[in-house]
């Protein structure tokens, strides 16, 4: 029963931790009552442009691409599915990187090519970006509709002399319609919070014009757009969840063959969009490498950011049993894990701007390890509870309830039986928790102590500096850890099983 108190009154300090963001926005907006409601038009109008646009252009992408490695026969499609996903763990700056300096006068591209192919700058730019590294969340939530789609249904039209873009629009498309849009709502969600490619991009969104506020020294100005975004982010929060893809029991699906120049159109596809997401940027960042060669990172920048994201992953991976243990008991327990839900929606830039406000309240915590370290706690948190939670509800209780059985004290059965059920989910919350913190930038530029530089704010300096071909070794850093953090959590995953 101790163990158990002390579990809930961890969980109830991370929750009420966990409100402060919210709570300090909701002050900001009193006190600034006057002026909160004043929008910029320009700003509003941009963004909202760009968080469409997006999520259009990733369910173009993304619905064809699920539909042909779903209900198609076609060789290497599990291999092909893979390096789809890849964008997934390619944070979306690093793509804007690539881009910004390959396309245009003067790119990396017009210097190979015979012909200038166009700037990726400003909105149209962001919304191409943004999109490549997004249309996975509409591939994957396609795919899990398409699961359930039963072939004899496109059998059968066929037998009625449906071609293939009526059954695509009569068969298809009605089937996965609500996954699509729960797909584009994921993707808006990213879009609006996105903040490093808007801003290396130039398009004058809500997240870069807060962060030019907060270094032209109006935190006035940045605590207000901070509202405004908070309250955009809200509204799509509550589509997401009202958003309901109808669940099906998969059927017995039989691969549909296609002809040899359906195959080479659907590999061109495919082909087309890893090159571009996943290849073109490798390249990119190889040919700065081979100008410049293994300089401008300090290792004290790498050890930086391995550093806080370790003891960022250490620490979600700790206050995660709490909270997890705590919501599988009772409802008050599972609203306390609602509440720690709320720091992962919002996004960095206006964390980091709510945590300057108190740090400015509380002058001896301000730009200190302390509240940067927290502010990354609150907004990966989540990853480490829904990974312990998932194990813990999935997990027979028979061994414990036979402990109970015996008489075993509730402290010895959680160290002695509940801890090693779940330590490959704690394990998988970690790193999970690590590969977002070491790629995390708005709230590091805006939180980091004096001085204080990590893998992606170098990268930020390096595009304010104008020196590109110095950010190659971060990117390829970065792009390498998070490849390996999701190998290492599906390894887990699989053990796990």
């Amino acid at each position: 029963m101790k163990l158990r108190a002390t579990f809930f009154s961890i969980s109830t300090v991370v929750a009420a931790l966990s409100l402060l963001p919210v709570i300090t926005l909701l002050a900001l907006a009193v006190e600034q009552m006057g002026s909160v409601y004043f929008l910029r038009h320009e700003i509003f109008v941009n963004t909202i442009i760009v968080v469409s646009g997006t999520a259009l252009m990733a369910s173009l992408i993304g619905v064809p691409l699920a539909i042909i490695t779903s209900i198609f026969d076609l060789p290497l499609k599990k291999m092909l599915l893979a390096c789809l996903l890849m964008p997934l763990a390619v944070p979306s700056y690093i793509g804007a990187f690539a881009f910004y300096d390959a396309f245009g006068t003067g790119g990396e591209l017009d210097r190979l090519l015979p012909i200038t192919p166009p700037s990726v700058e400003g909105i149209t730019g962001t919304i191409f970006v943004l999109a490549l590294y997004t249309y996975p969340f509409v591939l994957l939530t396609t795919r899990a509709s398409l699961s359930g789609l039963d072939s004899n249904q496109i059998f059968a039209a066929r037998t009625l002399g449906s071609g293939f873009f009526e059954i695509f629009l009569k068969v298809i498309i009605p089937r996965v319609l609500n996954a699509v849009a729960g797909g584009a709502l994921l993707v808006a969600l990213y879009a609006i919070s996105d903040f490093g490619t808007p801003a290396i991009l130039g398009a004058n969104t809500y997240t870069r014009a807060i962060f030019v506020e907060y270094n032209a020294l109006g935190f006035s100005q940045a605590a207000n757009l901070s509202i405004q975004l908070f309250v955009i982010i809200s509204v799509f929060l509550v589509l997401e969840s009202r958003a309901r893809v109808a669940k099906a029991l998969p059927s017995q699906f039989v691969a549909i063959s296609l002809g040899s120049v359906g195959k080479c159109l659907a590999y061109l596809l495919m082909g087309s969009i890893i090159f571009t997401s996943t290849v073109l940027p490798v390249i990119i960042f190889s040919v700065w490498l081979n100008r410049e060669g293994f300089v401008g990172v300090e290792l004290l920048t790498v050890l930086n950011s391995v550093s806080v994201s370790f003891a960022t992953a250490v620490l979600i991976a700790l206050v995660a049993i709490p909270v997890s243990m705590t919501a599988t008991r009772d409802r008050l327990g599972k609203a306390l894990e609602k509440v720690t839900y709320l720091g992962f929606g919002i996004p960095g830039i206006v964390m980091g701007t709510a945590f300057i406000y108190v740090g400015l309240q509380f002058p001896p915590i301000y730009q200190t390890f302390f509240l940067l370290i927290l502010a990354y706690l609150l907004r990966f948190l989540p990853l480490g509870v829904s990974s312990i939670r998932n194990k813990l509800e999935a997990q027979d209780d028979s061994l414990i309830n036979a402990a109970k059985c015996l008489g075993t004290p509730d402290n010895e059965i959680f160290f002695r039986i509940t801890l090693p059920l779940i330590s490959k989910a704690i394990i998988a919350g970690g790193v999970l928790a690590f590969l977002e913190t070491i790629r995390e930038l708005p709230a590091t530029l805006v939180l980091g102590p004096i001085g204080f530089e990590t893998l992606a704010t170098y990268m930020w300096r390096v595009y304010e500096g104008g020196y590109f071909a110095l950010a190659a070794v971060p990117a390829f850093l970065i792009m390498g850890v998070s490849v390996l953090s999701l190998v290492v959590t599906l390894t887990m995953e699989d053990f796990s099983r």
